[in-house]
């Protein structure tokens, strides 16, 4: 190979060899991770359903809130997943059940930021999550709540979307203490009637 653009061309694909294993290993590594965290939740969710179902608001009051709460919306998903119209099935749930599955979707989702969960969600969920917790929460979690659910509800033409506003109440919101929170929306839905969620 006296030719230099031999060289160079060889060099470019040696190069772009070891680029593409380098991100096909990086690729087939976090869809790996992927996986393991949707079995790891998988697994987790059925053993909670297996521990909560059938046990009624009393057995449940002194259980970990974040369990309960995951608990019960894991055995909630499990009774309406097949329903052919899924909101109509969520509608016909008593409202301790309606309000356990919202109110897992609200702590999942606004982990990331409060805003999060009203953007990523809509109707009935969200009107049954901001229910539970104006009932549920107190202070600044209930009024953080209040504003981001009235700023980003479509339906509410009296006030404008403003992302800097938003954004210093989710700066709030996320000082807030999600444990303290957690156990007074799990008192709320264990006043709630619905409750043990069977099978049935």
């Amino acid at each position: 190979m006296d030719n230099p653009l031999l060289w160079i061309v060889t060099a470019v694909l040696v190069i772009l060899c070891v680029v593409m294993i380098v991100v096909a290993g990086k690729s087939f590594h976090g869809r790996e991770q992927r996986m393991k965290a949707f079995y790891e939740k998988a697994n987790r969710q059925k053993a909670l359903v297996e521990k909560y179902k059938d046990k009624p608001a009393q057995a449940l009051a002194e259980e970990p809130a974040a369990e309960v709460i995951e608990g019960l919306a894991a055995a909630v998903q499990k009774k309406i997943e097949d329903a052919p119209l899924l909101n109509e099935a969520f509608l016909q749930l008593p409202q301790g059940q309606r309000a356990a599955y919202a109110a897992y979707y609200f702590f999942h989702d606004s982990e990331e930021k409060l805003s999060a969960f009203f953007r990523n969600n809509g109707e009935p969920l969200l009107s049954e999550a901001v229910g539970c917790l104006r009932e549920a929460a107190s202070g600044e979690a209930k009024e953080l709540i209040k504003r981001e659910y009235e700023m980003l509800d479509d339906n509410n033409e009296s006030v404008s979307v403003n992302e800097e506003q938003l954004r210093r109440w989710d700066e709030a919101f996320a000082q807030i203490d999600r444990d303290q929170l957690r156990e007074q929306v799990k008192r709320q839905i264990l006043s709630l009637d619905g409750l043990p969620v069977s099978d049935a």
